[in-house]
């Protein structure tokens, strides 16, 4: 058998770790860009999948309702967290079962008493989910590709390795 060697290869894997070096901010920046991108996406998925109230602080029709974190990680391993402030969102997104009311307190001569309903507790029913943070994932995940690869491209022009 032949040998073959392969000329460059050392080359080209210390370009692209002196790219990561050069450019570890603007992995991050592209990051939280892609996210308020997606964090749109996921309102108008709740707006369109139900009736929403913008005027609410916590209503899910709102962009001001999803949380975007700080850039997590560090170089290949970046990522940064979309999280809802609502509390109810997970019931929402996810389904829940309707429960019958257990009870509730009453006042009765100034004193408080709890009253227990006869049926209370029991499962009446289920609410499926709505899934608007799942369908937004998956519908904005070709084009984050997309754009990484573009910013990739951008960065190897930027760099002269290309």
């Amino acid at each position: 058998m032949g040998e073959c060697e392969v000329v460059g290869l050392d080359d080209l894997t210390q370009s692209m770790r002196d790219l990561i070096r050069k450019y570890p901010d603007r992995a991050g920046e592209f990051l939280r860009e892609e996210a308020r991108k997606t964090r749109k996406e996921i309102v108008n998925n709740a707006k369109s999948s139900m009736k929403t109230d913008t005027k609410n602080r916590m209503s899910l029709g709102r962009v001001g309702s999803y949380r975007i974190s700080q850039v997590q990680g560090y170089g290949e391993n970046q990522y940064v967290e979309i999280s809802a402030r609502s509390p109810h969102f997970h019931l929402l997104e996810r389904g829940h079962a309707l429960v019958r009311q257990d009870g509730r307190t009453i006042k009765v001569h100034g004193k408080k008493v709890k009253i227990r309903f006869k049926d209370g507790g029991s499962t009446i029913g289920h609410v499926s989910g709505k899934f608007f943070l799942k369908k937004a994932k998956d519908a904005e995940a070709e084009r984050f590709i997309e754009a990484a690869d573009d910013l990739v491209d951008e960065l190897l022009k930027e760099s002269g390795l290309i």
